[in-house]
């Protein structure tokens, strides 16, 4: 008995730095504020048509909704305890406050035509941080508390079982997901994958008759059905072999990785969007977030101050500089060019005399096998470049470059993977190909 409640002690009530359920407080908070916010008027024009309200849940015994008047101070007021929330004030009385409206709020939202179960994670989380002392460091609490000379508080327990909690309503979640499955009608079809290909392909008629453009991945996917198979067991693995997460923390890790690469793989296949599983947000508690924040703080400082900075012609605008002769490193070229929010890059060979000058001014090596972006005056290289160019991107690839907080030695060894086998793998071209004619201007020199 002993042995038992000793390795419960272990698993549950580890010590650990407040500075971690501190990054889940604002994790959580940003992603609930971009919701309420973005999606704002489209609620306040949900809630007026009356007929297609079914309550569910907690307010299962409302028999009509709310006035559209109230349910708009409603929202203010969430999104004013929101900023709360995310600032840490006075966090005693605002954390529980927001948690249980939160709560409350999805729940009234699931309550016209449709539940959206995506967002159950995003409600628990909030309600588990809301409830606990989350708000001990990174708050406007924990900065009047220093000011008042009471000590920061240090690793403890009771930063522990909280994230042991919100990591078991995650991995719960999956493994719910898994036995519906085999609940349902469809039951092992889903592992041989044939279920899974039918999903597919209704849900690109349908998008088809709708006149939507189908998931990039389809028409290529779709042809071959052994990868269903795959992606069948692969699915199953992920959910039903979810609560082995909780066993090691480099279980949880890898469970945390593979379960985000799924989520990316169902928006390239079918284009359906789980936002907070594909941001990573959901996955924060598997991993030390706080030590990332501080190994790269002190990178960016590294950075800025062992780096030179260019005249101001050459730093008007972020500069790309990239394999003139890979045709991957064109490839890219291309589809940078394509999604870019606004045309604000420029491009350059790194075989370029204009690329090696500026290269030069940074003391930096000319490396043919890494991308570089120069912004600001800094030069990022690699996995480092990659995920800040998808940051400037149109939706939904600045989502990718929320994978900056993972180290960068992780980072950085499947980038040169990539970029050791590019000739074999995507093969190369003699000379540097330009674009259009009207993209010319955005080429330094090739």
């Amino acid at each position: 008995m002993d042995n038992l409640w000793n390795s419960i002690k272990n698993a549950w009530f580890l010590s650990i730095d407040p500075k971690r359920l501190a990054i889940i407080r604002i994790a959580t908070g940003g992603f609930c504020l971009w919701y309420l916010l973005s999606r704002f008027d489209m609620l306040q024009r949900m809630v007026k048509n009356t007929d297609t309200f079914e309550p569910v849940g907690l307010l299962s015994w409302m028999e009509q909704p709310l006035e559209i008047s109230l349910f708009w101070w409603i929202s203010i007021v969430l999104i004013a305890l929101n900023i709360c929330y995310i600032l840490g004030w006075k966090f005693k009385l605002t954390g529980p406050v927001f948690a249980i409206l939160v709560l409350l709020f999805f729940t009234y939202r699931n309550s016209w035509s449709m539940i959206y179960h995506n967002h159950n994670a995003l409600v628990l989380h909030i309600l588990i941080v809301g409830l606990v002392a989350s708000a001990d460091a990174w708050s406007i609490d924990a900065w009047s508390r220093r000011r008042k000379g009471i000590r920061q508080q240090n690793a403890h327990w009771r930063y522990g079982w909280p994230i042991m909690l919100i990591c078991t309503v995650t991995v719960g979640s999956y493994f719910l997901s898994g036995v519906a499955k085999l609940a349902g009608d469809l039951a092992w079809d889903w592992a041989n994958g044939s279920a899974m290909r039918s999903q597919v392909a209704v849900d690109a008629i349908r998008k088809t008759i709708l006149g939507a453009e189908t998931a990039s991945l389809f028409n290529i996917v779709y042809k071959h059905t052994w990868l269903f198979l795959g992606m069948g067991i692969f699915t199953f693995i992920v959910e039903l072999g979810a609560p082995l997460a909780l066993y090691k923390k480099r279980w949880g890790r890898l469970w945390a990785f593979l379960t985000w690469g799924m989520h990316w793989g169902i928006f390239f296949i079918m284009g359906i969007t789980f936002r907070y599983q594909m941001t990573g947000l959901i996955f924060l508690p598997f991993f030390a977030p706080e030590k990332w924040f501080t190994n790269a703080r002190n990178q960016t400082a590294n950075n800025a101050d062992g780096n030179a900075v260019l005249s101001a012609d050459l730093n008007s605008s972020p500069t790309l500089l990239f394999d003139g002769v890979c045709n991957l490193c064109n490839g890219w070229v291309r589809f940078v060019m394509r999604k870019e929010r606004k045309p604000e890059f420029r491009f350059a060979s790194l075989q370029s005399d204009v690329a090696k000058e500026m290269l030069n001014a940074f003391n930096t090596k000319n490396k043919m096998d890494s991308i570089v972006l120069i912004e600001d005056g800094i030069v990022y290289q690699k996995s480092e470049a990659v995920l800040r160019i998808l940051g400037k991107l149109k939706y939904p690839w600045p989502l990718l470059s929320v994978l900056i907080i993972v180290p960068r030695i992780l980072r950085d060894g499947i980038y040169n993977i990539v970029a050791h086998h590019r000739y074999a793998w995507f093969g190369k071209q003699q000379s540097c190909e330009l674009m259009g004619p009207a993209d010319k201007v955005r080429f330094i020199e090739l």
